[in-house]
């Protein structure tokens, strides 16, 4: 057994996911939850972070440094306060870039995390899977197919954060991953603009607004969707800038128009999530959900709907793995095998000729 730290912050950019788990990887990969807290990401690097476009090499050097120190200090703090003494830490860091199959750039200098935590640090998971021809995302495949699988039911594994991606999980056959659109991250923006929030708190504004048919079938057009797997996007296909394209020709002038422009972004997000699944898992009988996604009360029932009654929607606290603590999960799960010398990407979701060992590990 490996006690480990597993760390997330995802394209949100909201906080700092710290998972304190127990991994045990033989006979087969298992982890008690020993304890999760979401540290909220300090405002100075937030600011940084939505502001990288104008951040020159120094600036970004910058960056790479201080959020390594603080995600240092947080889980460290975080684990102190529950007792908990790691053998190693896993962490994602943030992302600021990624073009798939070609780059992706996260921030986060592990060092500071090996010399005050006084372990071995993982981190820079998906070069690995890069170098080996695949698209370096999406990675939590592997943890989904050792915790969710089952021999008698086809299964989908939904983790809606910024991004929304899927595990097909089928009882017999390979396992797929890929994106299948925007999570949280048009309806984000969207709040912070219309509504000076950080989301659209159990999806009211949405639900108080009027989806625009014509507009969703407009969002509905973008290449991405129709694009086979594997595939991967980030903010560089729907973040700011996409949403400054999509207000531009008609900006919104009052409240209503705000809220009518959230339950259009969030019939977006559910119809992307649905259509994926038809395309790609046409015998689908259970979508287990998971991320901060879960928590817009007028998304969950909007892709219900669109889903249908063969699917049953439920989440992944169901199956032992809090929706919010999944992915940090997954990431000491997968420097868990790291550390063990355990291939973990999954070729037939990331497009890779073979698997490979995932992450740098950093000792000080």
């Amino acid at each position: 057994m490996v006690r480990v730290v597993g760390l997330m912050t995802g394209t949100s950019m909201d906080a700092l996911d710290v998972a304190l788990c127990e991994v045990t990887v033989a006979p087969k990969l298992a982890c008690r939850l020993v304890a999760f807290a979401a540290v909220a990401l300090p405002v100075g690097l937030r600011a940084q972070l939505d502001d990288l476009d104008r951040l020159d090499l120094a600036g970004l050097a910058r960056l790479d440094e201080a959020l390594g120190r603080w995600f240092a200090e947080a889980a460290r703090a975080v684990a102190t306060g529950h007792g908990f003494t790691p053998d190693l830490v896993g962490s994602h860091g943030q992302t600021v870039y990624h073009e798939s199959g070609a780059v992706s750039w996260q921030l986060g200098e592990p060092s500071f995390l090996a010399a005050r935590l006084a372990c071995p640090v993982v981190s820079h998971f998906r070069q690995g899977d890069i170098a080996v021809g695949g698209a370096g995302a999406p990675l939590i495949p592997f943890v989904d197919r050792a915790l969710l699988h089952r021999a008698d039911e086809d299964r989908v594994a939904l983790n809606i954060g910024g991004i929304a991606n899927v595990t097909l999980l089928p009882a017999v056959g390979e396992v797929q991953g890929f994106d299948v659109g925007p999570g949280n991250m048009i309806i984000d923006e969207l709040a912070r603009r219309g509504f000076a929030d950080t989301c659209d708190r159990d999806g009211a504004g949405a639900a108080a607004g009027v989806v625009d048919d014509r507009g969703l079938d407009d969002l509905l057009s973008d290449p991405f969707l129709a694009a086979p797997p594997p595939k991967s996007c980030g903010r560089e296909q729907f973040g700011p800038a996409f949403v400054d394209h999509w207000l531009g020709a008609d900006p919104p002038t009052s409240r209503q128009d705000w809220c009518d422009r959230l339950a259009t972004a969030t019939a977006f997000t559910a119809e992307a999530i649905a259509r994926g699944i038809r395309a790609h898992a046409p015998g689908t009988r259970r979508l287990i959900a998971s991320g901060g996604g879960v928590r817009n009360l007028t998304l969950m029932a909007e892709l219900a709907r669109r889903l249908g009654n063969g699917v049953v929607l439920e989440t992944s606290d169901a199956h032992g793995l809090p929706v919010d603590a999944k992915e940090a999960i997954g990431f000491a799960l997968l420097a868990a095998c790291r550390l063990h010398g355990i291939p973990a990407n999954v070729p037939s979701a990331t497009g890779a000729v073979r698997s490979a060992l995932l992450g740098r590990i950093t000792r000080v």
